[in-house]
């Protein structure tokens, strides 16, 4: 028989030290996410010109492209005091028969007068290219992110010798 001075109380978990685990940080909600109908013109079908060694001018066809994504996009415009963050760009395009490089110069231009941002502001790109689904539409799936900030580190030293005098 135990007694109240001699029963064991029962032990305590003993609490486990923390470690630290770094964790990645969540990609940005994408500003915006909007899909276009219809194909965008491939680099071939994209200028046209009047006559040998004339000027090109983008066709019909390619002014409607860039300025369908330029509308799409428009609701999302920065104002013109807004200081311009960089951008992570996505492109899909559903169905597309055309090389994947071809329409991504229009597609980026139109999403640049959309948002009122120059595309030196583009940090990243990503364009994928998916097979049209039994039912589906053609089009492009565009999305524009922002990037958090680029972390400024101190300047490297000078790589160049010190020329010594004598």
């Amino acid at each position: 028989m135990t007694t109240p001075a001699t029963a064991r109380r029962p032990q305590r978990p003993r609490a486990t030290p923390a470690y630290i685990v770094p964790v990645a940080p969540l990609p940005p909600a994408p500003l915006l996410r909007v899909f276009i109908p219809g194909n965008a013109p491939s680099a071939n079908h994209m200028y046209a010109a009047r006559g040998r060694g004339a000027a090109r001018y983008l066709t019909t066809e390619a002014v409607a492209w860039r300025e369908a994504v330029a509308l799409s996009v428009m609701r999302w415009r920065f104002s013109e005091r807004a200081p311009r963050p960089d951008l992570a760009v996505s492109f899909t395009w559903v169905g597309m028969r055309s090389d994947i490089d071809n329409p991504v110069k229009l597609t980026l231009d139109g999403v640049k007068l959309g948002l009122a941002v120059d595309d030196a502001y583009v940090s990243e790109l990503r364009v994928t290219k998916r097979p049209l689904a039994h039912g589906g539409e053609r089009g492009a799936w565009i999305e524009v992110s922002e990037l958090p900030p680029a972390q400024h580190t101190q300047p490297r030293a000078s790589r160049t010798r010190n020329k010594r005098t004598a």
